[in-house]
């Protein structure tokens, strides 16, 4: 670490030491029985307490049990950063299950959102660069405090405030580096640290993610999961090649739709089980077959960003990160020493410059156009001797894996574990994972000290080689009840019901399309807890199936009444969204009972 990032750092434990003292007396929160809202006045800039005074919003959630002591407080933030809803109450108890008997709850609302001194400017449209300048110049010098270093003074002073001794941080994305910000900077009552989809820090202390190609943490997932999957690394062996292919493509014949931009998204949603067809829809539509890859972006699409976002999220992002700029220099130099580190690095690799679209190049650039004059790393180097479990998803293009191992490795006690074929933010998912990561930081609050050994996973699905076209390219069903014609028909039969359940896999945190085309014609219809009915659908051109399907998530079944034209009947079972090479298929066709293994083609 240089001197200059060290005398930082010294600044920051300077701030530290000049915290007041809080009151003894506590807040009427302190004594309540429910969720109990207040307010803290605190200082604007901490290093300077008699200087100007803000009101932080915070919400006190009581443990269950008041005839005995606390096992602790939990702080929780779920990420954002962002304002606090009051909803958060429930959710909070929820994810305790029956520890919130024995467990307070404490959430701040971060400084310059909601309650809590809200900033705000006019006009602010981050499609007109000049607007953020703008906005910027409104809110002057003083929004330079408004950031995680400063938040985490805040939330220490409403512990304190509370008459709190003994906390246990819980954070999610965003909220993990106001966890790293929190302990390294108030280690003194800290118990132990759960953090999830971990935003990592560098020995600088900001945060690392400043200039992150997504497009190609996407192609990398892509890659290990087709490499587990047969059928994919026969048909999609060298899926970075593959991705080129595609995009050159498209740049010769534009399709509109599939803007080349937005295609990034269907790399940077790879932890979504609708993966599970991405490399098999390239390849379908380089063979001049562009439904199934038409149908995936349709449903990826994401919504369109908000062009005028809460301003606190310029002050946070733009203050809490290292950037490839001088944070010094003037708005053009920041945005010529950006434009050149992008060349240097070929940064929006696979893309263009003038392709890129996603979250991290969007703010990256962004914040080229608002001063950060204030440093103001949120970490320091003092990391306390506290269990630290980080937890972060394979698949995750947001905060990698790598994110949550250099974090745990920078605390004595810090351990990191990958959730395979996990995403972002699925703490908080009602799914199975999203269950045993709670039961997961259940464990660990109850016990820190215990040695974590999760067995979570969402791997709940192989990627597929191809898209067949007609009933005869597809996976030939191995058994011996079935002639070849019949095998055709039980394939396309289940290809079909298999195709049209697959958005509704437990792991995904993306609502599936209640109605959509079928991939070659007819409907599919999704209703909620509900059958799914399939209108003359056509998975492939030559068969066209009818029906209903039931997914009963208490034995993990799918169950499926069809019928085909020109007019075989079929029932079927088996058991859906598993990571297996093959399918055990049981039914009856045409009042024949069989039995047969389906391969994933």
């Amino acid at each position: 670490m240089n001197l200059a990032w060290k005398a930082l750092l010294a600044a920051g434990a300077t701030l530290t030491a000049l915290l007041p003292t809080p009151a003894a007396h506590t807040r009427p929160c302190a004594e309540a029985t429910s969720p109990c809202p207040g307010e803290l006045r605190v200082p604007l800039d901490w290093s300077n307490p008699g200087g100007e005074k803000i009101s932080v919003a915070y919400l006190w959630i009581p443990r269950g049990d008041r005839s005995r002591p606390p096992l602790t407080t939990a702080i929780a933030n779920g990420g954002g950063p962002g304002p606090l809803d009051p909803s958060y109450a429930g959710l909070a108890k929820t994810l305790l299950g029956p520890l919130s008997d024995r467990v307070d709850i404490l959430m701040v609302e971060p400084r310059g959102f909601g309650e809590s001194s809200p900033l705000s400017c006019h006009g602010l449209d981050v499609t007109r660069p000049k607007t953020i300048e703008a906005c910027a110049h409104q809110i002057g010098d003083r929004g330079g405090f408004f950031t995680s270093d400063q938040a985490a003074a805040d939330l220490d002073a409403v512990r304190a405030t509370l008459g709190v001794r003994n906390v246990t941080f819980v954070g999610a994305s965003y909220g993990t580096l106001l966890g790293q910000a929190y302990a390294t900077r108030f280690p003194k009552h800290l118990r132990a640290m759960f953090l999830e989809s971990v935003t990592g820090t560098g020995d600088d202390g900001y945060e690392e993610q400043g200039f992150r190609n997504q497009q190609k943490l996407g192609l990398a997932a892509l890659r290990n999961a087709c490499r587990r999957s047969p059928a994919c690394a026969k048909h999609n062996p060298d899926p970075a090649a593959l991705w080129d292919k595609l995009l050159k493509r498209l740049r010769a014949q534009p399709d509109p739709k599939l803007p080349i931009g937005q295609t990034g998204h269907l790399l940077t949603a790879a932890a979504n089980p609708d993966a599970r067809s991405t490399l098999a829809a390239a390849n379908a539509y380089l063979k001049n077959d562009p439904a199934p890859l038409h149908r995936l972006m349709n449903r990826a699409t994401p919504p369109l960003p908000d062009k005028s976002p809460a301003p606190a999220l310029f002050t946070y992002y733009c203050g809490d990160t290292r950037f490839p700029f001088d944070r010094d220099a003037p708005t053009a130099e920041r945005l010529r020493q950006l434009d050149a580190y992008a060349e240097r690095h070929n940064v929006y690799a696979p893309y263009q410059p003038s392709e890129a679209t996603g979250p991290v190049a969007d703010w990256t650039r962004q914040c080229a156009h608002w001063p950060t004059p204030r440093q103001s790393p949120p970490a320091t180097d003092d990391r306390p001797n506290v269990p630290v479990l980080a937890i972060s998803g394979q698949f995750d293009s947001d905060t990698s894996p790598l994110d949550a191992a250099s974090v745990a490795a920078r605390y004595p006690k810090g351990h990191a574990y990958t959730v395979p074929f996990g995403g972002h933010g699925q703490l908080f998912g009602f799914t199975p994972l999203g269950e045993c990561l709670q039961g997961v930081l259940r464990s660990f609050i109850a016990d820190p000290t215990k040695p974590a050994h999760p067995d979570c996973t969402a791997e709940s699905y192989r990627l597929l080689g191809d898209f067949p076209t007609r009933a005869r390219e597809l996976a030939v069903p191995h058994g011996h009840e079935l002639n070849a014609e019949q095998r055709r028909t039980v394939a396309a039969a289940f290809a079909t019901a298999a195709d049209a359940i697959a958005p509704l896999n437990p792991t995904s945190l993306t609502p599936p399309p209640q109605t959509e085309p079928g991939l070659r014609g007819g409907r599919v219809l999704r209703t909620e807890d509900g059958p799914i009915t399939l209108h003359r659908v056509r998975y492939v051109k030559d068969v066209q199936v009818s029906g209903t399907i039931h997914l009963d998530p208490k034995t993990g079944t799918a169950t499926a009444t069809l019928t085909t034209a020109p007019g075989n009947r079929l029932s079927l079972s088996w058991r859906p969204f598993r990571a297996e090479n093959q399918t055990e298929l049981h039914g009856e066709l045409d009042n024949e009972p069989f039995t047969v293994r389906i391969p994933t083609r």
